[in-house]
């Protein structure tokens, strides 16, 4: 009797802890789904990939995006109270072409001397760390002659963009020394234009500025100085204090006008960006600022040597943001209307210092600070010509 009874009991605790198998899709199950070619670098969620489903989905999760390529996400969703699984194969592509940084209309060469003429200009890709350059059109440095060509840039992508040019090979080489006359601005023309009650004026000095007297701009009318604390030369090499930092830092605040500093930089990836940001904090020790600290990275010339991308530059600047925000301190990223247009990515909720040497700007993005000259004359700076910008108060991202 005990043994009829025994065998039962088994068979029904083997039958209760029997497993199912999580990715066997039940026949009641449907789950359409959308067409999944994304973007690189655009943010979707896994929700995105499903069109409709009759089960409830219990799975939402930011997709990768910053690798091209296939990648499978695994769905789970509820069905009679199990926990299923569905893996979902999505595409991650890149349709946005290299962008020209630097680029020449005219090359003149002397006969039977031979050039690479890709390494006279610059260009990089959104996410391509070495796009190729090519030349389209014949050409002989043997033969004197004007030849019209393109410069090919494409990247791993085959997302390509062109430019016409001109090469002229010669038998002389003539120098061209007329200079154009420099268009100087005066601080009081820039102030009856420029100043109202949104906007303070102020300058940006370096070391080329010279010695200056402080009380005399601020009775001139400049309200704030940007200086700079530091600079570097190259990828890798050690920070420079700039030979008129601490000078120029205790006399500004001596004469009761607003200050900040900015830091020339060439930080490719965010582990040098956070040395320039610690760099920063350092050298302040602790002394608030009235502006934001400047992020300045002009080294575009170069950047064909640097083996990096537009967004993994870009993600530097946002990692010194990041640390300088942990530390109390808003910084701002510098940079001209062209390379804020075509090179800097995902800065839409930072400060912005634009520079930009027109009396009426037409860049269409946010900004809080405008240089709007590198050639203003003004009392208390004597050897050299000195940068205005001008603040807008209400933009500032705090």
């Amino acid at each position: 009797m005990k043994k009829f009874i025994i065998i039962p009991l088994l068979f029904l605790i083997t039958s209760c802890g029997k497993k199912y198998d999580p990715y066997k899709m039940p026949a009641d199950v449907k789950i359409n789904l959308n067409k999944n070619d994304f973007l690189v670098f655009e943010n979707h969620i896994s929700n995105e990939l499903i069109k409709d489903s009759n089960v409830e989905i219990v799975s939402k999760n930011k997709l990768i995006s910053d690798k091209i390529g296939k990648h499978i996400y695994t769905l789970k969703y509820r069905y009679n109270n199990k926990i299923y699984k569905y893996d979902i194969t999505y595409n991650i592509i890149d349709k946005t072409k290299p962008v020209f940084l630097n680029s020449v209309s005219s090359i003149n060469i002397l006969v039977n001397n031979d050039d690479i003429l890709c390494n006279r200009i610059s260009f990089a890709d959104n996410y391509d760390p070495n796009p190729t350059c090519s030349i389209e059109g014949d050409y002989d440095f043997t033969k004197t002659g004007k030849y019209d060509l393109e410069f090919v840039i494409k990247d791993s992508s085959n997302n390509e963009d062109r430019r016409k040019f001109t090469l002229n090979i010669v038998d002389e080489i003539e120098k061209n020394n007329n200079k154009p006359t420099p268009n100087y601005l005066y601080i009081d023309d820039i102030i009856k234009k420029y100043k109202n009650d949104n906007t303070s004026i102020g300058v940006d000095i370096s070391k080329w500025q010279g010695n200056i007297d402080f009380n005399k701009i601020k009775k001139a009318g400049i309200e704030f100085v940007i200086m700079r604390i530091g600079y570097q030369k190259n990828p890798n090499d050690e920070f420079e204090i700039d030979p008129k930092f601490k000078e120029y830092y205790e006399q500004a605040k001596k004469a009761n006008l607003k200050v900040s500093v900015y830091l020339y930089n060439v930080s490719l990836t965010e582990k040098d960006a956070v040395k320039s940001a610690n760099y920063i904090i350092k050298m302040l020790n602790g002394d608030k600022l009235d502006l934001p600290i400047g992020y300045d990275f002009e080294n575009w010339s170069n950047f064909n040597d640097y083996n990096t991308s537009l967004y993994t530059l870009s993600k530097s600047y946002l990692a010194f943001e990041s640390i300088l925000k942990k530390h109390g301190y808003d910084s701002m990223l510098y940079s001209s209307k062209y390379y804020l247009e075509n090179a800097w990515m995902n800065y839409d909720n930072s400060n912005v210092w634009l520079a930009h040497y027109t009396d009426k700007t037409d860049y269409q993005g946010k900004y809080m600070l405008w240089q709007m000259t590198s050639l203003c004359k003004l009392d208390g700076i004597t050897e050299n010509t000195v940068d205005i910008d001008i603040l807008y108060k209400n933009n500032y991202i705090k």
